[in-house]
Order: structure tokens, then sequence, then C-alpha cells
């Protein structure tokens, strides 16, 4: 655990980043072993979790969330995180950023130093790729390639930059639906007075 949290505070100089931190990082150690030991921490670390992670910063950092080391918090506010979620070394994650289910079908996968923009939500058994950045607001519901980005609502897949197929790249979402609209009838302004009963 030490460890771990020695690489996570060096990649976050704000106090309430490291506090958040030191507490998610500390529930999963008393998660990790049914030893006495770390079962005299879990009162404490659900005391702290309550008070300084769930009603201090709105967020859901569950302890048995699977997380790598290197983890980087720039706003610790309106995180939810799935307990059954993974994620890699190195990640970056911005405010209000969701990653979990989208049904009863699994949670999302998250591969090393991947970026998650602000307000960023990651739905279902997707699997993020390595160094994959998912922009501001998007919503992911497919996979993401290695170095690819995502974009959008409904996400659009782009393929990684300088990838052969950037030019072209087509977008995995299906396309919308056509709006019937009813015709427009022109309206003779001149006819439309002369129809008018006078007063």
């Amino acid at each position: 655990m030490l460890d771990t949290l020695r690489q996570d505070f060096r990649r976050n100089r704000d106090p309430l980043a490291r506090l958040v931190l030191l507490i998610f990082r500390f529930g999963q150690w008393t998660a990790e072993q049914r030893t006495i030991g770390r079962q005299l921490g879990v009162l404490p670390y659900k005391i702290l979790n309550l008070l300084v992670v769930r009603l201090g910063t709105n967020s859901d950092l569950p302890r048995e969330l699977r997380c790598g080391p290197g983890l980087r918090l720039f706003h610790p506010y309106g995180l939810v995180l799935h307990a059954g979620a993974r994620l890699g070394a190195g990640i970056d994650l911005y405010h209000h950023v969701t990653i979990g289910r989208r049904d009863f079908s699994g949670e999302p996968v998250v591969g090393d130093e991947v970026t998650f923009g602000a307000g960023a939500a990651v739905l279902g058994p997707v699997v993020i790729g390595p160094r994959a950045k998912i922009g501001a607001g998007a919503l992911v519901l497919d996979d993401v390639p290695a170095g690819g980005t995502a974009l959008g609502r409904r996400a659009e897949i782009r393929p990684p930059t300088g990838g052969a197929d950037r030019p072209g790249a087509e977008s995995t979402n299906p396309p919308a639906a056509p709006v019937d609209r009813p015709p427009v009838v022109p309206v003779d302004r001149a006819e439309s007075r002369s129809t008018r009963p006078a007063g």
C-alpha cells in the first residue's frame, strides 16, 4: 500500500486529492486480506470514507475497486466508480467521471495511462485501451482502441493519431433514423385577407 500511495502522491499536489487517495488506498488495504489488524481498520475507514469522500466530495470510490498506482485526481468531486471496474496504472480523472455498469452485463476494463475528461461516462463491459483519451462529457458504450479518442454523446470512436485510417474513419455508431415532417403549404397572404370575415 505504501509504495502505491507514494506513486499516487507524486502525481497529486492538491491536499484534498491526497486525503481522498489516502482513504481510498487504506480501504483497499483493509479489503485485501481478512487479518485481525486489517479488520480493525474497517470501522475507521468507513467513518473517514463517509465523512470525507462520500459527503465531503460527493464521490464513490469503493475499496473493492481494483486500480493501479499513480491515480491522479485533478478535482476529486463527483467521481462514481463501480466496485467491479478495473483500472490500470497512471489513470487521470477529472471531476464528475462515472465508470460503471450499464446493465448486469459487466463493468469496464481500463488500460494504463488513460485520461478521462470532466463529466465523462464509461458504462458496461467495454475495454478502454492504454493511453486512450475520453473527452469531456463523452458517453462511451463501445470499446476504445489503444491510443484512441472518444468524443461526444454517444461517443464517436476515432483511431489513434497518425493511424492509416484517420482521413476516412467512420463512426461505429448507428445512423440516426430519418425524421418525418409534414409538408409545408405556402399561404397566400392576399387571399387570406380577402377571405377573412368583416368585423
